[in-house]
């Protein structure tokens, strides 16, 4: 990746000024320890970028000095007034006399290199390191999920996924007498509910740091929890505490689950019991009884009401349906004077579903609307066919001549 490239990328995926200043305040109690400890303090910066950790120190009182190989980088901290030396920082380092710097750091940088060179980076930053100095590497941690597969591939010059365990050792071999290392800078979920995946995924350290003293007086009391180093670290879950604390959340809903569940059972079973208690006593009730015995009067009706209609459809229907009836009926609704008391019989009878038809009784149909429907259709059939038929208005116009009416 050429150098404008580069610079391209880092300025959409390093973070604004703001941001990086923010996470460099992890090593507030980094700097006040040094300060404590050292009335000259003086800090190299490997892999400088910006300038922002120079920057950060210089305001503390820090005489310092910054490696950066990216010849645009190391000219834009040069504006800004930074002593920064341009070039391979392997090389560089030999240029320094032992025992100069109280701290030696490199922020994201030892990824970016073989095995072979970070042991060598190492050798040198010890030679060069003050003898309570402090070494501050900090890479990406390979712990989180969305590190080791996706984010880490994001940077084309990242080479090597550090473990962390294998680089404390490296430092270890490497001369120095105390060494810890640290998950930090939690991701966007600072409190995020336990019992979500998210926060296995997102929730856990996205660096890890390491510090290392080549002391041999300060022994393991530089690191104690109490101590300015670890006061500002934001320091955050590996994958498998977190992963951990969600198998044990889960593992306790399951019991309240169990528990609730239980309880549910037992309120059901409690339920039931009253339930068939109130059954007995209403199977005794008077209540009781009248139900039941108007549910057999009910069923007797019903069955008398079969046997009237089985008894109408035997006897009276074929009388109905008879040639005398018919004719009888023909006749009487030609006497005008009980026309108008056979039309009020006939309203009578449809209120009961039933219609004088051609002089014959036949059932009223259920579905009026949709018969009222189809008239209608029909009716608006026939209105169009005596418009476009000659035929039909010529019929027409005979009835319309010829009618008494």
């Amino acid at each position: 990746m050429d150098l404008d490239s580069y610079t391209e990328f880092e300025n959409n995926f390093r973070g604004s000024p703001e941001q990086i200043m923010d996470v460099l305040s992890n090593y507030d109690g980094v700097i006040d320890y040094i300060l404590n400890i050292d009335k000259y303090p003086t800090l190299l910066d490997i892999g400088s970028g910006k300038g922002e950790w120079i920057e950060k120190c210089n305001a503390k009182g820090f005489k310092s000095i910054g490696i950066e190989l990216d010849s645009k980088l190391a000219n834009d901290c040069k504006n800004l007034n930074l002593n920064i030396k341009e070039g391979d920082a392997l090389s560089l380092l030999d240029d320094f006399d032992e025992d100069t710097f109280s701290i030696v750091s490199a922020f994201h940088v030892i990824e970016q290199m073989s095995h072979e060179n970070i042991k060598e980076l190492l050798v040198k930053s010890k030679r060069i390191l003050k003898t309570d100095g402090l070494l501050i590497l900090e890479t990406p941690s390979i712990d989180r999920i969305l590190v080791s597969t996706k984010s880490f591939h994001i940077d084309p010059t990242y080479l090597n996924a550090i473990h962390p365990d294998l680089l404390d050792l490296m430092i270890k071999k490497s001369g120095f007498n105390n060494s810890k290392y640290y998950f930090i800078n939690g991701g966007k979920l600072k409190k995020p509910d336990h019992v979500k995946l998210s926060r296995v995924l997102s929730g856990v350290a996205q660096d890890v740091v390491f510090i290392a003293s080549k002391s041999k007086s300060l022994n393991n009391l530089i690191f104690n929890e109490t101590n300015l180093i670890e006061r500002d670290l934001r320091q955050a879950m590996t994958t498998l505490e977190a992963a951990n604390d969600f198998d044990n959340d889960m593992s306790n809903r399951l019991i309240q689950y169990d528990e609730a569940i239980f309880l549910m059972r037992k309120r059901i079973i409690d339920l039931e019991s009253q339930l068939q208690k109130f059954i007995r006593i209403y199977n005794k009730s008077f209540f009781f009884y009248f139900i039941n015995k108007m549910t057999i009067v009910k069923r007797k009706i019903y069955s008398l009401k079969i046997v009237y209609k089985k008894i109408v459809k035997i006897f009276i229907r074929p009388l109905i349906d008879s040639k005398i009836f018919i004719f009888i009926i023909n006749r009487i609704y030609k006497i005008d004077y009980l026309f108008y008391l056979l039309r009020s019989l006939e309203r009578k009878l449809d209120q009961f579903g039933f219609r004088i038809y051609q002089y014959k009784f036949v059932k009223r149909s259920k579905r009026r609307k949709e018969d009222i429907e189809l008239v209608d259709k029909h009716d608006k059939y026939l209105e169009n066919y005596i418009d476009k038929s000659g035929d039909a208005k010529k019929i027409f116009l005979d009835l319309d001549k010829y009618s008494k009416l």
